[in-house]
C-alpha cells in the first residue's frame, strides 16, 4: 500500500498512468478505508472521463458500484456497476464484465430481486467458465449457493457453495475462500445449526486477520457474537458484542454499529440487565429505521418489549409488542413473496422449456415438409427427363408422399403433446401463485392475532407481588390490564375479519370467467357502484365529503359482461380513487392548504362500438415505480392491515381475462389518478 502511495505521488501527470495508479491504490484500500477508497475511485472517474479514456472510467465506475453496494446505496451500485459492465464490454475486457455482473447479481440478491440476480450471476459464470478463471467462478457459485439460502432451496445453495469452495481452494485466492465460508455461515443460521454455523463464521474471521480485511473483521465478530448468543455462552457473545461495536466505531462504519448494538441488548437482556438492554435496543431501533433495515427493527423492537415488561412498564411493553408485531408481519410478507417467487420462477422456467419445445417441434416440422416437397420435385423433374419411367416414378413419389405424411402426422401429435405441456405449466404456474398467495396474506393477520393473544397471556402472568416500589397500586394496574385486555381481542377481531376477506378474494381470483354474461346497464353499474364506494367511506369517517361527478353516455348501449364481476371491478376503483382523496385532504388539513377531493365516473361508447369507462380522481396520484407495479398481485400502498393488494390485480383480470378488454392507469404523483377499462364491441 505504502508503494502504490508513492508511485501516484511521485506520478503528477494527468493521463491515463495517474488514472490506473489512482485506481490500483482504491481498490488496495477497499476493505480498510472505504471512504478514503472511495474518494479515489471518484478521482479516477472525473479525470478518466476528461481523457476519454474508456478503461480506466469502466475500472473506477466498478470500484464506485462496489462501495455503494456495501453502503446499502442500491440504486447507485447498480447504475455504476452496468456502466461498468458496459464500459468492459465496449474494451473487450471479459474479466472486467464478469465482475461487473457479480457486482450486480449481489445488489440484486440483497434487495431481493432474485430474477434479476441469477441471470446476472449466470452470465458472470458463463464468462468465467469461458475463461477458465477459478478465482470468479468461486465467487460466483458462492453468491449462487447465497441467492439459493435466501429462497429457502437449501439443497441447492449447499451444492453450489461447495463447488463455489472447491473453486476457491483451486484458485489459492483468500479473500474467495472467506466468502465461500461465510456463505456457509448463513446457510447453517437460517437451518438453525448455530455451532456450524459459528465455525464457519471463524473461518472467515481468520481470513480477514490473514488479509487485513477490517470491514471482514467487523462483519465476522458480530456474525460469531450472534450464535454464541443463541448458544447462550453469553460471556463469550459479551465480548464479541463490546469488540465489534469499537471497532465499528473507529471504522465509522455506521451500517454496522446497530448489529453490534443489538447483539449487545440481547446479552444484557439475558443476563438480567434490562435497563441496559433497553439503552442499546433504542439506539439500534433508531439507527435500523433511518436505515430501512425492517429486521433488525423488528428484533430491536422485540428486545425493548421484553426489556420494559422486565421492567414493570406494561404500556411500553405493549407499544413496543405492537411496533415488533407490525415489523414481522411485514418481514413474514417478504419472505412468503420470496417463495412466491421461487414458485413463480420454476413456472415460468417450466413454460420457457415448453416454449422451447413447441419451437423445436415447429422446426422440425417445416424441415419434414420441405424435405417431402424437395422429394417431390425432384421425382418431378426426373418424370419430365424420363417419360418412359413415368409410371415407376410417380409410385414412387406417392410412396415418398405417404411417409412424408406419416411423419408429418406424428410430428403434429407432438406438436400437440407439447401444447398440453404448455398449458399444463400455465396451470400449475397459477396454482403456485394462489397457494403462495393464499399462505402469504393468510399469515399476516395469524402473526397479528397470535401475537396479541401472547402479550395478553403475558399480561395476566405478571406477578403483582413482584411489582417494584412506587408503581402503580392494585386497582389502578388491573384497570390497566383491562384495558390493553380490550385492545387486544378488538385487534384480534379485526384481523380475524381481514383473514375471512382475504380468503373470498382469493376464493374469486379462482372463480374468474366463471359467471354468465347477460345484457347490463353499464350507466346504472357506474352510478351504482360510486355510491356504494361513497357509503362506505363515509360510514368509517363521519367528516369526510368528496365532490363526486357523473358524466355517463346518454346513448349507451346494454353490454353483455359478468355483472357481478364487472361490478366488483368499479367499485374497486371508485373505493381505491375516495381513499385517495381523503388521503390527500388529510395531507392539505395538515398543511393548511385549501383542497376539495372530487371523483369523477364516465362512460363513452366509441364509433366501433367498444366501451370505455374511465374513473378519474384529484387524490394523491402514483410515482412510476408505483405505477409498474399496481396491478402486481400482494402490491399495496395501503398500511399493513389495511390493503391485501389483491384488488386492483382481481380487476385486471376480470376485464382482460374475463372479458377481453383493457385496464390501463395514468397518474401524476401529488395530481390524481384515471383508470380507463375499455371493453370491445
Amino acid at each position: 500500500m505504502a508503494e502504490l502511495r508513492l508511485k501516484l505521488q511521485s506520478y503528477p501527470h494527468a493521463d491515463t498512468g495517474r488514472v490506473n495508479r489512482l485506481n490500483a491504490l482504491a481498490m488496495e484500500l477497499r476493505n480498510t478505508v472505504a471512504d478514503e477508497s472511495a474518494a479515489l475511485f471518484q478521482e479516477a472517474l472525473t479525470l478518466a472521463q476528461q481523457l476519454n479514456y474508456r478503461a480506466g472510467m469502466a475500472e473506477a465506475q466498478l470500484g464506485l458500484g462496489f462501495y455503494y453496494r456495501h453502503r446499502g446505496e442500491y440504486d447507485r451500485a447498480e447504475t455504476y456497476s452496468e456502466q461498468a459492465r458496459a464500459g468492459f464490454a465496449q474494451t473487450g475486457n471479459r474479466l472486467g464484465q464478469t465482475r461487473s455482473l457479480y457486482n450486480l447479481s449481489s445488489t440484486f440478491s440483497e434487495q431481493g430481486m432474485y430474477d434479476k440476480s441469477l441471470t446476472a450471476n449466470l452470465r458472470g459464470l458463463a464468462l468465467a467458465e469461458a475463461q477458465h478463471d477459478r478465482k470468479w467462478m468461486a465467487f460466483l457459485n458462492t453468491r449462487l449457493g447465497i441467492t439459493s439460502t435466501l429462497l429457502g432451496e437449501y439443497s441447492h445453495a449447499q451444492q453450489y457453495l461447495s463447488r463455489g469452495l472447491k473453486y476457491a481452494r483451486e484458485s489459492g485466492d483468500l479473500l474467495s475462500v472467506g466468502n465461500a465460508h461465510s456463505g456457509f455461515g448463513d446457510l447453517y443460521r437460517v437451518q438453525g445449526l448455530w455451532a456450524e454455523a459459528q465455525r464457519s463464521y471463524e473461518a472467515e474471521l481468520a481470513i480477514s486477520r490473514q488479509t487485513n480485511n477490517q470491514a471482514g473483521l467487523l462483519f465476522e465478530e458480530i456474525n460469531i457474537g450472534e450464535m454464541a448468543e443463541r448458544q447462550k455462552h453469553y460471556v463469550q457473545a459479551l465480548a464479541y458484542a463490546k469488540r465489534s461495536l469499537m471497532r465499528a466505531s473507529s471504522l465509522q462504519l455506521l451500517g454496522e454499529m446497530p448489529r453490534a448494538e443489538l447483539l449487545l441488548s440481547r446479552v444484557f437482556l439475558h443476563t438480567g440487565r434490562p435497563d441496559s438492554a433497553l439503552v442499546y435496543a433504542r439506539r439500534s431501533l433508531l439507527t435500523s429505521q433511518r436505515s430501512g433495515a425492517k429486521s433488525q427493527s423488528r428484533d430491536a423492537s422485540e428486545v425493548m418489549a421484553q426489556a420494559s415488561a422486565k421492567l414493570g412498564r406494561y404500556a411500553d411493553a405493549y407499544r413496543y409488542e405492537q411496533l415488533f408485531s407490525a415489523y414481522k408481519d411485514s418481514l413474514n410478507s417478504s419472505d412468503l413473496q420470496r417463495r412466491a417467487a421461487v414458485l413463480q420462477y420454476r413456472a415460468e422456467l417450466a413454460k420457457k422449456q415448453a416454449e422451447i419445445g413447441l419451437l423445436t417441434k415447429n422446426s422440425q416440422l417445416i424441415r419434414k415438409q420441405n424435405r417431402a416437397q424437395q422429394w417431390f420435385l425432384i421425382g418431378a423433374l426426373m418424370s419430365l427427363g424420363a417419360v418412359a419411367g413415368l409410371s415407376v416414378v410417380l409410385w414412387r413419389s406417392n410412396g415418398q408422399k405417404r411417409r412424408a405424411y406419416a411423419l408429418l402426422k406424428q410430428q403434429q401429435d407432438e406438436l400437440h403433446a407439447a401444447q398440453g405441456q404448455l398449458v399444463q405449466a400455465e396451470k400449475w404456474a397459477f396454482v403456485g401463485e394462489l397457494s403462495a398467495g393464499i399462505a402469504h396474506e393468510l399469515q399476516n393477520p395469524l402473526n397479528f392475532m397470535k401475537n396479541f393473544a401472547e402479550v395478553s397471556v403475558a399480561m395476566l402472568s405478571q406477578d403483582g407481588a413482584k411489582r417494584p416500589a412506587g408503581r402503580l397500586g392494585t386497582a389502578e394496574r388491573e384497570q390497566e390490564i383491562m384495558a390493553g385486555l380490550k385492545q387486544n381481542l378488538q385487534q384480534i377481531s379485526q384481523h380475524g375479519q381481514r383473514a375471512s376477506s382475504i380468503i373470498n378474494d382469493m376464493l374469486a381470483h379462482a372463480r374468474l370467467g366463471t359467471g354468465q354474461r347477460v345484457p347490463t346497464d353499464l350507466n346504472a353499474l357506474a352510478e351504482e357502484s360510486l355510491m356504494l364506494a361513497y357509503q362506505g367511506l363515509c360510514a368509517d369517517d363521519k367528516t369526510f365529503q368528496a365532490k363526486l361527478g357523473r358524466d355517463f353516455d346518454p346513448g349507451l348501449d346494454v353490454v353483455e359482461v359478468v355483472a357481478q364481476d364487472m361490478g366488483r371491478t368499479l367499485l374497486n376503483l371508485c373505493t381505491n380513487a375516495l381513499y385517495a382523496v381523503r388521503q390527500r385532504q388529510q395531507q392539505a388539513l395538515a398543511a393548511g392548504v385549501p383542497y376539495v377531493p372530487a371523483v369523477t365516473v364516465s362512460t363513452f361508447q366509441n364509433f366501433d362500438l367498444s366501451v370505455e369507462i374511465r374513473v378519474r380522481d384529484n387524490g394523491t396520484g402514483m410515482s412510476e415505480a408505483v405505477k409498474e407495479r399496481i396491478f402486481h398481485s400482494f402490491f399495496t400502498t395501503k398500511p399493513i392491515g389495511e390493503g391485501t393488494g389483491l384488488g386492483l390485480s382481481l380487476s385486471h383480470d376480470i376485464v382482460t381475462k374475463g372479458h377481453g378488454g383493457t385496464l390501463t392507469v395514468e397518474s401524476r404523483e401529488g395530481e390524481g389518478t384515471e383508470f380507463v377499462i375499455t371493453l370491445p364491441a
